[in-house]
Parts: C-alpha cells; structure tokens; sequence
C-alpha cells in the first residue's frame, strides 16, 4: 500500500558569512551581493542594486536579529505558498524559506493528500533550489521536511516514510550510515539525518566549497494523522527562530572545524618549509669556527624564515579563532535546546543533543582543534628563537666588519699622516737639490715607505690590545 502525507512542506535555513576575518570592504559587500541575490535573483539590476543598498544599510552593524526587509518577509510570487524571511545575526545572514509548492484554488494553504511515492520532497527541493538560484549557504544549510500522516503508523512504518523522505532529497543517500537518531518534539515525530563527505582532501582553500555542495543536513517532522494541519503549522513555526539559531550555531561549529583543518595543513606545510634553515643554523658554529660564514647567506635565510614566520603566525591566529567559534557556539547550541525544550515540555530531544554530546561530533571537534593548537603552537617559538639566533650572528658579523673596516680606516690615516709629515720634514731640509726631479721622487719613496713602516706598527699595536 502507498504511503500519503499531507501538506508536505520545506523549510530552508541557511546561513552565509557576512564579514569574515580579514576580509575587506570589497569581499564585504560581494558577500552581501551574494546573499541579497537568493532572495532576489528575479530583479534586474538596477532593481537588484537597490535591494543590496538596503542590505548594506546594516553592514557595520553588531547586534542580533536584524530583519533586513521592512515588510520582515518577502512572498513568493503567485499561486507559490511560501516566503523567504532574512536576517542579519552578527557576522552572519540567516535566511528562512518556508515553501509548500502551490495555493489551491481559493489562494489558501493546499491540504491536499500526496503519495510519498510521488516524491513531493524531490518537487519541493528542486522548486526551492531554483527560488535561491542554486546556491548553498558558504556556512551550511538545514532542510527541515515536515508533515501530516494520514492514518496511524507504528514507530518502524513512520521509520520507513522518514527514510522515503530522505531519498528524495539526497542523492549519495544511506539511511544507516547518515542517520543520527530520532526523538519526539510536541506531538511530531523527528529524525535528524546527515550526509558529508569523509575522505575530502583538504588541499585549498577550494575544499570548503566542494563539502558545502555536497554536505546535507536534514530534519524530518512527521505529525500524527489525529493533528488538525493548523496545528501542526503552529507547532512548526513557533520553532522557526529557535531553529534559525540553533542550525546557525550547528553550522558555525562545522564550517570552523573544517577551516581549521586548512589552517593545520597551512601550518604542518609551514615547518616543513623553514626545515632546512633549522638545519643551517645547527651548522653555524662550524661555519664561525671556518669563517665560512657569508654575512649575505645569512641575511637571505633571515628573509626566508620572517616571511615563514609571519604565514605560521597568521595561519596559528585562525586555528586559535576557529577554536573559541567552536566553544563559543556550541555553548550558545546547548543554551538554545534548553529554550526549545521549555516551549515543548516532554519532548525528546536526545537525538539533537547528540551533536552537542557526542564524542564523535562537537566535542570530538573542539577537542581535535584545541589539541592541534597545542602542537603547534611550540612551531612559532622554534621561528622565532631561529630569527633570533639568525639575526643575533648578523649583528654580530656586522659588528665585526663594521670594526675591521674603522680600523683599517684608522691604519690607513695613520700612514697617510705619517707620510705626509715625512714628506714636509724632507723637503724642508736644505738642499741643492730640492729642484731636481730625482729629489721629488727620493722625497716620495722615503715618505710612502715611513708611512707604511708607521702603519704597519699601529696595526701590530691594534691587534695586540685586541686580544688582550
């Protein structure tokens, strides 16, 4: 016999970066461009222009829960039954969109029965996708598939319509593999399914949009056939911002876990780079002792590691900030289920607390970013005890040169000096013969050769305090 739901329904939470770390004014209003086109990819331009100034109103706003259309939600257009619903929550853009597919007749909710086997999710899903022109969140997104069955089901026959759901909605789908668990919320059945690669290589920057495409959170909320279809609306949209926050929060914990792995990566690439001048430095008493040491040498090795060093201790700083948007919402994660679990008195809500519980998600993730950073973390005193070291010897050979050439100046001025007094002695000297070109040059050889003999005792003289 063929499954029936009624009123099947999609609701859409996703979430984009508004301003990341280190991104410019540039990036910061592409990144609202982007978002305001989901809502608004049916404008033209100059229509669509003037959506993205309203939205950029906002922009240098820090506070929560900012609805950016003044009407709160924009409908979808005729005989569509659904709405987009944006906001603007710190550094991030939230967006609800509520879809059922289409009005009946009277323009009211359509509560007609469908077959599950008709696939309704797939229709909606598809529908949905071409509403926000096909683009995912950059931080994730939910899918929250809801319901009314039409007759009484035992746990393992609603079980069955929730994995029929799901397949419609997932293309690399195992129910097994991907299902979290489930629980009850007010008087609906819910299961809570996800789907993301394991085995992406965290190569560039680049992965993260290849797991976004392919990453896949969905809720399943199937209601009981005695549920009057208004009710079963009101129990899911006095959810809406609890859930809003909680899947942000659930997406901010996963986006920060999977950037932190391209900042490990960053960083583990960083030492392996910089290991040949820890091998050089560990031969710089043999290259002293030889005076095999070229100060130029030196100098291009100091270059070398301040710049690894400035790309270590950036990529360090985002492993460290990945870390605490891990803490920090998966704190605010717990706090929100709480508030849900008082609206709803008597619900089980184990299957969502998983996330925040679990040894395999969170708190596996927290643990594994605190840890890396604790590993890596010495890398950064290595850099910088080598600069140091590196650039302790310059100084030091630029000190020595620096001497060696004021006392060569010094000999040299000596010399010159002596000489000169030689000369003006001789020529001084009566003598016949002071017209003759051969007296000139006799005058020249013995001054430059007193000088030299001068120069040559200062230079002893020099040397001998020297070692003392």
């Amino acid at each position: 016999m063929t499954e029936q739901i009624i009123y099947p329904t999609i609701n859409l939470f996703l979430y984009d970066l508004k301003d990341g770390l280190g991104e410019d004014e540039t990036k910061v209003n592409k990144n609202c461009e982007n978002f305001c086109r989901k809502i608004y990819n049916d404008l033209d331009e100059k229509e669509f222009t003037q959506k993205v100034a309203q939205f950029n109103k906002y922009k240098n706003f820090d506070s929560e829960d900012i609805e950016l259309l003044e009407t709160g939600i924009r409908n979808f257009p005729s005989p569509l039954d659904g709405y987009y619903y944006p906001l603007q929550v710190n550094d991030t853009y939230s967006l609800l969109v509520d879809y059922s597919g289409k009005l009946d007749a009277n323009g009211k909710p359509n509560d007609d029965v469908q077959n599950i086997d008709d696939q309704p999710f797939l229709k909606l899903t598809r529908e949905i996708n071409q509403l926000i022109g096909e683009q995912p969140g950059t931080i994730g997104q939910t899918l929250l598939l809801w319901g009314k069955l039409t007759s009484p089901k035992t746990d393992v026959e609603i079980e069955e319509i929730a994995q029929k759901c799901y397949t419609q909605v997932v293309n690399d789908y195992n129910w097994r593999r991907d299902l979290i668990g489930e629980g009850n919320l007010g008087e609906g059945k819910l299961f809570e399914v996800w789907y993301h690669p394991q085995n992406l290589e965290v190569e560039s920057k680049d992965f993260w949009n290849k797991f976004r495409q392919l990453n896949q959170h969905i809720l399943i909320w199937l209601f009981p056939e005695h549920i009057s279809p208004d009710e079963m609306r009101k129990q899911v949209q006095k959810l809406y911002q609890d859930f809003l926050k909680l899947w942000q929060y659930r997406h901010k914990i996963v986006w920060a876990y999977y950037q932190s792995r391209y900042q490990k990566r960053i960083l583990k690439q960083e030492y392996v780079d910089v290991q040949p001048s820890i091998k050089q430095a560990g031969q710089l008493t043999r290259l002293l002792q030889t005076n095999n040491l070229r100060l130029s040498d030196l100098q291009t090795t100091l270059t070398n590691n301040l710049i690894n060093l400035s790309d270590y201790t950036i990529a360090l700083n985002f492993l460290e900030n990945h870390s605490r948007t891990i803490k920090l919402n998966l704190y605010n994660y717990k706090l929100r289920l709480v508030e849900i679990a008082k609206k709803y008195p008597g619900s089980d809500l184990e299957v969502l607390k998983r996330f925040s519980e679990s040894e395999i998600y969170a708190q596996k993730y927290q643990l594994q970013v605190d840890a890396d950073y604790e590993n890596l973390s010495p890398g950064l005193v290595l850099l910088q005890n080598l600069n140091s070291t590196v650039q302790g010897i310059i100084d030091l050979e630029q000190t020595k040169s620096d001497r060696t050439l004021n006392t060569t100046i010094a000999i040299a001025g000596v010399g010159l000096a002596t000489s000169q007094i030689a000369s003006a002695v001789i020529l001084a000297t009566p003598n016949s013969y002071k017209e003759n070109l051969s007296f000139r040059v006799e005058v020249f050889i013995w001054s430059v050769g007193i000088g030299i003999i001068f120069a040559f005792i200062i230079s002893i003289i020099i040397r001998i305090r020297d070692r003392r």
